[in-house]
């Protein structure tokens, strides 16, 4: 009877600490931009790179998480134009930070647009997600797939989500299922986020910290400001969604 007993307990803790386990890390993603997709004419797409890609991480301890950059510098890049020349080309990516606390529905974001911070603070809506009922594996794991369509912009959204890793949290922002997204697709492949690596251990303090500083802002607000911001610039391309 002990020897069952004992057996039991040992059975018990292995799943605590698997739970613990999976509930706390570091994700690392690969954020894949088409840049074409966000260009107006065929004169730029000869000049730039179709595809570009961001080192993303991800901290999450249970239903609380951070999205930032693994580095934050500029891209230099050599492009070809349509006469074959060849030259180089920067791309400034900005630093952008997504907190998000799903058990108190708080999200706070640090956005940076030509060279100006702005903190943007607001209560997490219910994403409309739909189960659609395919599976695949993704870095071992079983997924699910849902999908939604934003309504801002009327891009459709499909995520690749999986309960072994029961955290609502995702990429960008996402989140919101019953696991953890392992793949994201934003607009047809307009921007795809993929994990590339999963550190399951305690995290510190800096690690999962709240993003602060910059000019305090609503969601509208700083769309305004974006959208003014494009077209003075003449619609150039912005990096990171």
């Amino acid at each position: 009877m002990k020897k069952i007993l004992l057996s039991l307990l040992i059975a018990v803790y292995s799943l605590g600490s698997t739970l613990a386990q999976t509930n706390e890390g570091i994700v690392l993603y690969d954020q894949k931009i088409n840049m074409h997709r966000r260009l107006p004419d065929e004169s730029m797409k000869a000049m730039m790179p179709e595809f570009h890609t961001d080192k993303m991480q991800l901290a999450l301890r249970g239903a609380e998480s951070l999205y930032k950059n693994v580095e934050v510098s500029d891209v230099d890049e050599e492009v070809t134009d349509q006469n074959g020349n060849a030259m180089r080309m920067v791309i400034r990516v900005p630093q952008n930070e997504i907190y998000r606390n799903f058990d108190q529905k708080k999200g706070v974001e640090l956005r940076e647009l030509a060279g100006q911070k702005f903190l943007i603070q607001d209560e997490l809506k219910q994403t409309p997600w739909k189960l659609t009922g395919e599976t695949k594996k993704i870095n071992g794991y079983d997924c699910m797939k849902a999908t939604y369509t934003q309504p801002e912009r009327n891009q459709p959204v499909v995520a690749w989500f999986t309960e072994a890793i029961p955290v609502p949290s995702g990429p960008a922002g996402y989140g919101g299922l019953p696991g953890l997204i392992l793949e994201l697709d934003v607009n047809d492949s307009e921007i795809v986020y993929t994990a590339t690596k999963l550190d399951f251990k305690k995290l510190s303090n800096t690690d999962l910290k709240v993003p602060a500083g910059g000019k305090k802002v609503t969601e509208a607000q700083f769309n305004k400001i974006r959208d003014d911001f494009m077209k003075e610039r003449g619609g150039m391309i912005r990096i990171g969604g």
